[in-house]
């Protein structure tokens, strides 16, 4: 068996509760320090106050919501500053709080809240109409939808009117529950949704334990510049656990000063770099693509840009190379993870850029490469799928022990379904995905909920989703083949925009067939029945010319 490991020493383990963790404060942060600040409106969290806010929260949520350990809360919003004072809130006491995909329709949130059991939401107020929708479909009362901001909207309190008044005295607040290891290892913190093949999200539930540690992992990669000298640009959407673990774990336990968008802008994201001399910047992909080619970007003054890190989805080596060429003084790294890993598993190092990779593996866990034909562990240079065991790994998915089972076997070990090779240095390159699902923007998209849809269209006989490259966007975009119903005049007539807009009015956004639609006369599956998204690709870019 090769295991590999991190050329890092382990690091210490932090058996605590994650509020407690966060607020440990390593750095010595001032109480006055401002750690989140809004891009736009310039509003401000000391850290004194934000400790004292989630403090505050977690006394509402229990004497005015009747919240106890184990209760669920769900978060329906875009970014906010305050975002991470409602997630904290229920995990002071130990409490759950889920966070929910702002672009998901009334459906996909009404399934979130059932699965996960969320008795109360935070949204935002131009959410409210699909919070409400969603919300009536699981039962759960309007007078527990609370909203972000500081005005009641159609008779909906923002969650700020229970807070108890800032003149409070501690001893009147919650105090944070204290977790012994045992507890730290068992007791869910957040459940995170990550869409699977089947179709359905599932719901990955992560303890007290995964989501501290993987912090104290993640930090032992950090750059040359201290927190208190640095200041990190907050555009990654919040529900994601890529955001969640950097911006609001590891941002305000470092002490690193946070500047908040609500969304992803690219003037608001310009300029926000410019005013706010943004020092440090967690992207994705696409936001890469921009910098690199967008005639925006030389209305701007980047140059206080130190540091970039890319996650969520891989960035080609020609992509990094014309953003190093544009931007000299920049170090840029990638970092690879997955929610089901808290998220963070490898990243690599600003001062030894190698083009291409994901990253060295993290402290604190084990990792091998195993050939998913033969089970062996693959020898050096060759492909192998990722096998993940650490503290970091989730305790399971919510309500589905199968799937559990599935993904994590009975040695700990947590199979992510990526192929990688590794170099000799340490370097991992993800090079194939065993499962099927597509990264939009770094959002997974399942395979099979598209093709569930598909076939509820009654002109569609058959269908078959696969993920295909959109270069000009540096991502992948669903796209769909489809068997017409030919023994009707409606069937044989069906067009691709008609299919393409059907999609459209069933699904979140990053849902879209954005690569559009082939018309086939089969689709190709096994005896199984299961279906052959290789031939699949073959029928579009014909043969592979050679196999690694």
């Amino acid at each position: 068996m090769t295991i590999y490991r991190s050329h890092l020493p382990d690091q210490p383990v932090p058996y605590m509760n994650a509020y407690s963790f966060a607020i440990s404060n390593p750095n010595n942060t001032p109480e006055e320090y401002p750690i989140l600040i809004d891009g736009i409106t310039k509003q401000t969290l000391t850290f004194g106050q934000w400790k004292r806010d989630i403090r505050r929260w977690a006394t509402a949520l229990q004497r005015s919501l009747g919240f106890k350990r184990g209760d669920v809360l769900a978060l329906f919003s875009f970014n906010q500053i305050d975002y991470s004072v409602t997630m904290f809130g229920p995990l002071v006491f130990a409490g759950i709080t889920t966070t929910v995909n702002s672009a998901y329709n009334a459906d996909e949130l009404a399934y979130q809240l059932q699965d996960s059991g969320a008795t109360a939401m935070v949204t935002h107020p131009e959410l409210l109409a699909t919070a409400r929708a969603g919300a009536k479909k699981v039962g759960l009362p309007e007078e527990r939808i609370f909203l972000y901001g500081d005005q009641p909207v159609d008779g909906f309190r923002p969650y700020t009117s229970l807070l108890p008044p800032v003149e409070t005295p501690e001893s009147q607040l919650v105090k944070p529950v204290v977790l012994d290891p045992k507890e730290c290892k068992e007791t869910t913190a957040l459940i995170c949704y990550s869409s699977g093949t089947t179709g359905r999200s599932k719901g990955v539930e992560l303890s007290h334990l995964n989501f501290a540690v993987n912090a104290v992992q993640v930090i032992a990669f950090d750059g040359e510049l201290k927190a208190h000298d640095n200041v990190a640009l907050s555009v990654l959407p919040m529900y994601h656990m890529y955001s969640i673990q950097l911006h609001l774990m590891c941002g305000p336990y470092s002490g690193l000063q946070n500047i908040v968008l609500q969304k992803f802008n690219p003037e608001d994201f310009l300029k926000t770099i410019q005013d706010y001399k943004i020092k440090t910047l967690n992207l994705v992909p696409p936001q890469v693509l921009m910098l690199v080619k967008s005639p925006l970007v030389a209305k701007y003054d980047l140059s206080h840009v130190r540091q970039i890190n890319v996650g969520a989805a891989p960035c080609s080596r020609e992509l990094i190379e014309a953003l190093l060429e544009k931007y000299p003084a920049i170090a840029f790294r990638q970092a690879y993870g997955m929610s089901e890993a808290s998220p963070g598993t490898h990243v690599g190092l600003y001062d030894d850029m190698v083009h291409g990779s994901a990253g060295k593996t993290l402290p604190n866990q084990e990792v091998r490469l195993v050939d998913p034909e033969t089970g062996k562990d693959a020898a050096p240079g060759e492909r192998g799928e990722i096998w993940i065991r650490g503290l970091n790994v989730m305790k399971g998915y919510r309500n589905n022990e199968k799937a559990t089972r599935e993904t994590i076997d009975s040695e700990g070990w947590l199979h992510t379904g990526d192929v990688a090779v590794v170099d000799t240095r340490g370097n991992f390159f993800v090079v194939d995905r065993l499962k099927e699902l597509i990264k939009y923007k770094g959002f997974q998209v399942a395979p099979a909920e598209l093709e569930a849809i598909l076939l509820t269209h009654p002109q569609i006989l058959d269908a078959a989703v696969i993920g295909v490259e959109n270069k000009e966007q540096a991502t992948e975009v669903p796209l769909a083949f489809v068997v017409k119903n030919q023994s009707n005049p409606e069937g044989k007539a069906l067009t691709e925009e008609q299919v393409v807009e059907y999609v459209a009015s069933k699904v979140a956004p990053h849902k879209k067939l954005r690569g559009g639609v082939r018309f086939i006369d089969l689709v190709p599956k096994s005896a199984a029945g299961k279906i052959l998204r290789k031939d699949l690709r073959v029928l579009l870019h014909g043969p592979p010319k050679s196999k690694l």
